[in-house]
């Protein structure tokens, strides 16, 4: 706590930013306030990895002004680089790189005023959905520790779940912001594809399926941060719908009222756990609470084909980062430098043809179809976010030879994730509920391609009816 008696812990980004532009406190000791916070909790979470005093403190030398200039944020340790810093993609190979320049989304941060003050822990190439890498060990969950925190953005939904900062970076490929966001009890969107940069040093990633953004325990920062960095890239692969507004005014708006369409039965995994339906069928409550009308739906896609089609296309690209990492640390691409369950997976891709490359291209194509033709039906759509809660560490293994089966575990734990990626829909993990043994869980709503402006209408009234930002964990700041 600064000497204003200002209390960092309990403020959101957009909260800190207002008590920094009215003198409350300094920029300097908003960040004193979050490295003070990261020395109390990382060593109980090992959710921060990286430290980054030095660049923090030449950030603070000339910050331009700005609604969040001077708030602290992280960053994942694979992407977005930041020029001078570590980067080692959770990859023992890449131990003690150094990244060459920022990346567009760093360089729109600093724009923004934001101080970058560390990296978060994450699973080798962001291949997981639990954080656990054999470079840098489990990031913990501050709600329980002996549960996974999700993944692949698990370091940063662990510092902001503990309040260490108010919002960190995470990226999205197959649930890697909605499922740390699930078992952390946070607010995590997925923006629509080419929403947010991902240049210059990559095009696109997982065939389009990754995209960029933050973790936030306020639809507001979520909201906030999404109008500092939608902007379109020149020579990006895509571009997003231009938005109907400031998100961060959707945030106060209410929205029409919507027809959200429940998808609750997948192809891939047909048992979903008890919790789960019950926070789904708390959810659909809610929703006709707030005057919106509920109908069932499934998605037309053949969901096992469509979970091959995923696992071509991430094995593909995680055979370009096995061989772009051996290359440039002059290492061998064997099990003392890259996880066991990479290397398999990167061996299969690289045996993949480029027609069974394209053939998946086009099958997550057709899923966003689906969706589309779905949306003809209703508003938006809700489901859960994963088919369980938050699973035990250690569950999802990196370490076994058998690739085939994590990559089976992995694809059914994001049924209800994966496809969206596919289909470059935005989607959002709300936390509106908690299991019977303290835990938050959230439920899923996607909407249509560049419709983030009625999500955050969405969410924005679902915080105002079931505000969650005062649920604190066990291990907290």
């Amino acid at each position: 706590m600064t000497s204003t008696s200002f209390d960092y812990t309990r403020t959101d980004a957009v909260g800190l930013g207002e008590a920094i532009r009215a003198k409350i406190l300094s920029p300097h000791e908003a960040v004193h306030e979050a490295f003070a916070a990261i020395d109390r909790c990382n060593p109980k979470l090992n959710a921060v990895i990286h430290e980054m005093r030095d660049q923090a403190e030449e950030q603070l030398k000339s910050l331009p002004a700005g609604p969040l200039s001077g708030v602290p944020v992280l960053l994942k340790d694979d992407c977005p680089s930041y020029a001078g810093a570590a980067m080692s993609f959770g990859c023992r190979a890449a131990e003690g790189n150094i990244s060459q320049r920022d990346h567009e989304l760093v360089k729109r941060y600093k724009s923004a005023g934001l101080v970058v003050v560390g990296k978060t822990n994450l699973p080798e190439f962001s291949c997981n959905i639990a954080t656990e890498s054999s470079l840098h060990g489990p990031a913990l969950n501050p709600w329980n520790v002996t549960r996974s925190i999700g993944g692949s953005s698990g370091g940063a939904a662990a510092a902001v779940a503990a309040r260490m900062v108010p919002v960190a970076y995470g990226n999205d490929g197959a649930g890697s912001i909605r499922i740390p966001a699930f078992c952390g009890g946070l607010f995590g969107l997925r923006p629509s594809r080419g929403r947010v940069p991902c240049g210059p040093v990559s095009t696109e990633n997982w065939g389009g399926m990754v995209s960029h953004h933050v973790l936030t325990r306020s639809v507001r920062d979520s909201a906030m941060m999404l109008d500092l960095t939608d902007a379109l890239e020149p020579g990006s692969l895509y571009a997003a719908p231009a938005k109907t507004d400031l998100f961060v005014n959707s945030v106060k708006m209410a929205p029409r009222k919507l027809r959200i369409g429940v998808w609750q039965k997948s192809d891939l995994r047909r048992d979903v756990d008890e919790q789960t339906v019950a926070a789904l069928e708390a959810t659909i409550a809610l929703c006709k609470q707030l005057g919106h009308s509920i109908v069932r739906v499934k998605p037309d896609f053949d969901g096992v084909q469509l979970a091959d089609a995923v696992q071509k296309l991430i094995a593909v690209y995680t055979a370009i980062e096995v061989t772009d990492v051996a290359t440039t640390m002059a290492k061998p691409a064997n099990d003392l430098y890259f996880e066991p369950s990479n290397l398999g997976l990167a061996a299969y891709g690289n045996g993949l043809t480029a027609t069974e490359v394209i053939q998946a291209r086009l099958t997550a194509n057709g899923t966003a179809r689906s969706f589309g033709r779905l949306f003809e039906e209703c508003d938006v759509v809700l489901s859960p976010v994963m088919p369980v809660g938050s699973f035990p560490l250690g569950m999802l293994d990196v370490r076994s030879p058998d690739w085939k089966g994590f990559a089976r575990q992995f694809l059914e734990l994001t049924t209800f994730t994966h496809p969206v990626n596919a289909a470059g829909l935005p989607a959002m993990s709300v936390p509106l509920h908690e299991t019977s043994d303290g835990l938050p869980i959230g439920s899923q709503f996607i909407a249509p391609y560049g419709a983030e402006n009625l999500l955050f209408e969405l969410a924005g009234q679902l915080e105002a009816m079931c505000p969650w930002s005062d649920r604190i964990p066990a291990v907290h700041a």
